[in-house]
């Protein structure tokens, strides 16, 4: 009796069991999608843009030195004093070359009347011609020391070839110095030069003219003030170690502003591209494998949901503000910036056009 009771309740359990999961709908398991977030491909409104540093340099500057020895009798100017064309600015004492003048203009002097007489005597055959000939290379001789003793005399003086300032001072007063002692040197300021070092690409680019390049220049301490500049010359040897090209800028343009010889500059150049086909996508958005380098696009499959395809891609130059594309995307697509990682060709992702 008792063994039929079990029975019976256990196909009770049984029976309830199975009518309370009939009842129960089975659920399919959730899709679970990687978010990705992607920007649109567009032209590049600011194109090639690459910094390099350069160096200020006078657009003329000059060393000026005696070209005699001597003692340093005068210097009137001291660094930062201002010039102008002509301007004596040192002088040596010029006893000694006023003692050795006076000795060669006499010795002329005595030359000259001796070869006079010489010439009036051999008309009556009182000399040979042949010491009138004599007399006259004597002539010519202290006629040659006499000049060179007013040389002389005239480069005690240093006279600036041309308006500037001075940026240094060599030597003091009452100083003795040499022939081709550097005693000052002299800066032109009206204009200046700024000089830059740059990779082959940058001046390839450039003579390649495919697009004008806008050259500006900027400065620690006047971070505000951009300053615009002139490409004045190209060097046309690369430098042996660092094989860069020496690029010189003219920097025109600096009224009231204290840009001195010596300054570092930050030279950016700058290519305007609308109405171009130049593309510049974030560096870090383009892949690498054994085929190639490639870009992940999305495309919409539905709402909230996107399908990612994978494109092949030629890249340029790498710039300042990305990487040039120059085959294999086209304008309006969009390219996966984020959320890139284990993505593969044809996975849908979780994604919403226009969300960036």
């Amino acid at each position: 009796m008792i063994r039929q009771t079990l029975r019976s309740l256990s196909l009770l359990f049984v029976a309830t069991g199975l009518l309370i999961g009939c009842d129960q709908t089975v659920s399919e398991p959730q899709e679970i999608l990687r978010p990705v977030r992607s920007i649109t491909v567009s032209l590049s409104d600011t194109g090639l843009q690459k910094s390099f540093p350069g160096v200020v340099e006078a657009s003329q500057q000059a060393s000026l030195s005696f070209r005699v020895s001597g003692r340093l009798a005068s210097l009137t100017v001291k660094d930062g004093s201002k010039v102008v064309a002509g301007q004596v600015v040192a002088e040596l004492d010029p006893v000694d070359f006023d003692i050795r003048l006076k000795d060669r203009q006499a010795s002329f002097e005595a030359a000259k009347a001796d070869y006079e007489r010489a010439v009036q005597l051999v008309g009556k055959g009182a000399i040979a011609r042949a010491d009138v000939d004599n007399l006259k290379a004597k002539l010519s001789n202290a006629t040659a020391q006499l000049e060179t003793a007013r040389q002389e005399k005239s480069y005690t003086r240093i006279r600036v070839p041309f308006s500037g300032q001075v940026a240094r001072v060599y030597a003091d007063n009452y100083e003795e110095v040499s022939a081709k002692q550097d005693i000052l040197m002299l800066h032109d300021l009206s204009s200046l030069l700024i000089k830059v070092d740059m990779p082959e690409s940058v001046i390839a680019n450039d003579r390649e003219g495919r697009q004008p390049l806008r050259y500006t220049a900027h400065f620690d301490g006047m971070a505000d003030t951009v300053f615009p500049l002139e490409l004045s010359a190209f060097a046309a040897q690369a430098d042996e170690s660092s094989q860069t090209y020496t690029v010189t800028f003219l920097l025109a343009d600096h009224a009231g502003s204290r840009i001195l010889p010596g300054m570092t500059a930050s030279v950016t150049i700058q290519q305007a591209t609308v109405g171009t086909d130049w593309l510049v996508i974030p560096a870090h958005s383009v892949q690498e494998d054994s085929a190639g380098r490639f870009v992940y696009l999305v495309e919409s499959a539905e709402p909230g949901v996107g399908v990612i395809k994978r494109r092949p891609v030629q890249t340029g130059q790498l710039l300042a503000s990305g990487i040039e594309i120059t085959d294999g995307l086209a304008i309006g697509e969009q390219l996966i910036t984020a959320g890139m990682s284990q993505l593969v060709d044809g996975m849908r992702v979780q994604w919403r056009e226009g969300e960036q």
